[in-house]
């Protein structure tokens, strides 16, 4: 399947790597939030729909989490979709001394960003919005991804504000 210029397979995978909703967390201690970012590390697999233009493409993700310095762990992925492997990698971290979490993520593709994350209930919520500029175009980009238990789950939308076009997607991943 063709992929038209308007969402280019790189601002696809941008949207799936960063994110928190703005939740006032709970207090919990340093040593808890590094243990929770712990808890993450291993193979992650996922497979969700793309949604574009009405069409619906099958987009599949693998993503491994490891341990790395202190309060990080990083993370490397790549997704297939419509016959394009997209990769990016990053960390996440709790900042001790901002007292949250933060993402990095840079990617194969031009796209690379930071977002800020918050504990919500048992598990840990990034949210980004931005806007890009890549092509010309000025897109609004908005993605989150939740760490939750065995789940981790990815949900963006990357909308294009001179045409309105917008592509959406939704992967849960499990290991």
């Amino acid at each position: 399947m063709r992929v038209n210029n308007f969402f280019s397979k790189p601002i696809i995978f941008a949207m799936l790597i960063s994110s928190a909703l703005f939740i006032t967390p709970p207090a919990f201690s340093a040593q808890e939030d590094i243990d929770l970012l712990n808890s993450y590390i291993g193979n992650w697999k996922g497979s969700g729909k793309l949604l574009r233009d009405g069409n619906s493409e099958t987009i599949r993700c693998k993503l491994s989490v490891t341990d790395s310095q202190g309060s990080k762990i990083g993370y490397k992925g790549r997704c297939a979709v419509a016959g394009a492997n997209i990769s990016i990698a990053g960390t996440m971290a709790f900042i001790e001394e901002k007292k949250r979490f933060e993402a990095v993520m840079s990617s194969s593709t031009s796209f690379s960003g930071v977002a800020i994350g918050n504990r919500a209930k048992s598990g840990i919520n990034f949210y980004l919005k931005d806007r890009n500029a890549e092509t010309g175009d000025k897109y609004e980009i908005k993605s989150s991804i939740d760490l939750n238990g065995d789940i981790i789950g990815i949900d963006f939308s990357v909308t294009n504000t001179t045409t309105n076009r917008v592509i959406k997607a939704n992967i849960p991943f499990g290991r």
